[in-house]
This record gives C-alpha cells, structure tokens and sequence, in this order.
C-alpha cells in the first residue's frame, strides 16, 4: 500500500446492475428517484488524481437504496473493481461499506483517518453535490481534525479527456439534472436553517 499521510476519497452514487447481473457505477443518463448522477465521474477523477500522484483511494458507500437487494454489491466494492480496470492497484485502494449516505460516509471516515493517520483528505464527487457535502462539513464538522479539500470529478475528468465537456454539458441541461440540482440545493437549504434529517 502507498503509505502517505493523505488520501483521495471517492462519495458513492447508486450502481446500476447490468442485464448479466454484474453491477458498475451509473452515467449521466442513468439515476434515482431524485434524478439523474452520474456517479462514473467520480471514479474517473480518482484514477487521473491517482495517475498524477499515486496515493492511498478511499471508496466510500453501502448498498444505500439498494439496501433490501440481497444481489447488490456495496457501492464501494463497485468502485473498487472499477478503479483496478483503470489501473489503480487493489494495494492502494480500501473500501468502506458501511454507510448508507453522505452523512454517514463523512462519519464513517473518521475511524479510516485515524488508522492511517491522514493529514489530507481529497475529496471527490459530482459538481452537483459539493454544495451539499460543503454545507455538512461546515455544519456537522465530521469527520473534523485534518484538512479536507473538495473536488468536483467533472472538472477533474474534463481536464484530463476534453471531449468530455459537451457530454457533461448535455447532461446538466437534462432535466433530470435539473431535478436533482433542485433537491441538492434544498437540502443545502435545510442543512443551514437546520431541517435537515442527518441520517
């Protein structure tokens, strides 16, 4: 395992389950009841982050929705297989399925901080979700006590591939990103005014 005293950790999205069973990470036009994710973006950021500068990935994420599904694979065995395909080794890579959120991903990070004793935390996730993790850092303080930096995949992705941008572009016009921007943003809303559900 790269050993150094910080990480890049990748938030889950939903997987999707392909027609032989086997599960991946979701594209733009693929979501949830809550619209479209894109998730797939993430774990590409992390394998460029990774090749720029190898170090230690931390996959966050359960079977979240998928929780009653006795064939769904934790998200972060998902993108584990996923990063390994794209070149990552399985040695600086470790998983944490446990969490069935954002929040409990956050909280669920503390104990993986302190066994390796991070310093830095890169965290990655889509661009329409950072408002939201950002609002939780700052409210909930978890996981607290090291240095956190907030990474949008889609910028990371873009850089690395340029054709990219248009797809990406389509995909936030979508309407079913404009739903999920909507939901984000709300709960941004209710995290400050404290309405939140943390769960």
């Amino acid at each position: 395992m790269t050993v150094k005293k910080e990480a890049l950790a990748v938030l889950c999205g939903e997987s999707t389950k392909n027609p032989d069973g086997t599960w991946r990470t979701s594209r733009f036009d693929e979501g949830d009841k809550f619209g479209a994710l894109g998730d797939r973006m993430r774990v590409l950021a992390a394998s460029y982050l990774y090749r720029n500068e190898p170090q230690l990935i931390i996959a966050l994420g359960g079977k979240g929705q998928r929780a009653n599904d006795k064939s769904a694979l934790p998200a972060s065995f998902v993108m584990k297989k996923e990063l390994q395909e794209l070149g990552v080794p399985e040695k600086d890579i470790i998983t944490e399925e446990k969490s069935s959120s954002t929040f409990t991903s956050l909280k669920n990070l503390k104990p993986i901080i302190a066994q390796f004793g991070l310093k830095k935390i890169v965290l990655i996730s889509n661009r329409y979700h950072l408002p939201r993790v950002k609002a939780m850092l700052e409210i909930v303080k978890e996981p607290g006590g090291i240095r956190i930096i907030l990474k949008e995949a889609e910028g990371v992705v873009i850089s690395h591939d340029p054709k990219m941008q248009e797809e990406i572009k389509l995909a936030y016009k979508s309407k079913a990103m404009k739903k999920r921007i909507l939901l984000e943003q709300k709960g941004v809303k209710d995290i400050y005014s404290g309405k939140y559900r943390f769960k």
